[in-house]
């Protein structure tokens, strides 16, 4: 899209929270400003003074609660929080949103339905009232504003075609460097099996229950430098859980040579965001846990043939960072 040398991006994003979504629109900015675009990030949900995450200050963007509403300036959002979309105080300005997690979004939309069910004609009032009554994010409420709309993943492009709405490009985000300074190759690497409990179900707990013998660690209540602790000396990561989008774990453990086992859930159903190698993506419904078992037993066994098997993967994730840049100069052009 053609955006005018004058304009000004505004950035929605969570207030002093680290997760990859935060991170992402910080990389976003951080890209738009080098290019020599006006960037501020606009915080929401603020509560304290700082609203700037310490992980975050090493991108150096400034930050306002003064939006400037003119047809030239641009909001990027969020899909969880797409609220100044219906607000008439940003109504001359365009709307971008940024598909980071197509379930996130499902999420909170459905949080906000179940909020309004039991109120009469509330889509009729939303739309004749919208200050008074919230309008619902619904996909043709989108389509009615005009809004722009940025795919994360195949997964969520899947998702904008499948919706009809209307798309300026593909940008997917990149393995900060702070994270590259944790990989450490000279550690020693032992027979642990690394899961998330938080995303792991009974699938997992049946798999676990065929391999007692095991030394299975559980990723929790961790800082970062624990968990990089733990992928630096481990051989194998599993994840069966729910990928509302491209999940930054596995890429963590695959850049600390574990070997990774996904499920088929969300974003790891498509090979383009979840690369993995023949033999270490499963089905839940179909591939049953002694299949998965017998996977397990003998990537350990086997270990250093099998990490092989995932150096394409690990250059794909080399190049995120360079690829990122290319597709935020496609997508967003100077005046």
């Amino acid at each position: 899209m053609q955006v005018n040398s004058d304009a000004t991006f505004y950035i929605f994003c969570p207030a002093n929270f680290a997760t990859g979504g935060p991170e992402a629109l910080h990389q976003l900015g951080h890209r738009l400003s080098s290019l020599g675009f006006n960037v501020f990030m606009h915080y929401i949900f603020k509560t304290g003074r700082n609203p700037v995450h310490p992980n975050y200050l090493k991108y150096n963007l400034p930050y306002t609660d003064e939006i400037v509403n003119s047809e030239n300036n641009l909001i990027i959002l969020p899909e969880t929080y797409l609220a100044p979309i219906f607000k008439s105080e940003y109504n001359a300005m365009k709307k971008i949103v940024w598909w980071l997690s197509v379930t996130n979004y499902q999420i909170t939309y459905n949080e906000a339905k179940e909020k309004v069910k039991h109120k009469k004609f509330y889509n009729i009032k939303s739309y004749l009232n919208p200050k008074k009554y919230a309008p619902l994010p619904t996909i043709p409420a989108l389509k009615r504003k005009k809004v722009l709309n940025l795919a994360h993943s195949h997964f969520s492009m899947d998702f904008l075609k499948t919706n009809k709405l209307e798309i300026i490009g593909k940008i997917s985000d990149y393995m900060s460097d702070s994270f590259y300074d944790k990989i450490d190759n000279h550690v020693k690497k032992e027979d642990f099996i690394l899961y998330n409990p938080k995303k792991n179900g009974e699938y997992l707990a049946r798999v676990k229950a065929l391999c007692p013998d095991l030394s299975w660690k559980a990723l929790i209540n961790m800082s970062p430098d624990q968990v990089a602790h733990w992928m630096n000396k481990s051989k194998l990561y599993v994840d069966f859980g729910y990928h509302p989008g491209q999940e930054r774990m596995p890429r963590e453990a695959i850049l600390m040579s574990c070997c990774v086992i996904t499920g088929s859930q969300g974003s790891a159903a498509y090979q383009d965001d979840v690369p993995l190698p023949k033999g270490f993506k499963f089905n839940e419904a179909v591939d049953s846990p002694e299949v998965v078992a017998n996977q397990i037993a003998l990537t350990l066994n086997k270990f250093e043939d099998k990490i092989q098997l995932f150096n394409d993967y690990k250059q794909i994730i080399f190049a995120e960072k360079e690829n990122f840049d290319k597709a935020v100069n496609h997508v967003f052009n100077k005046n």
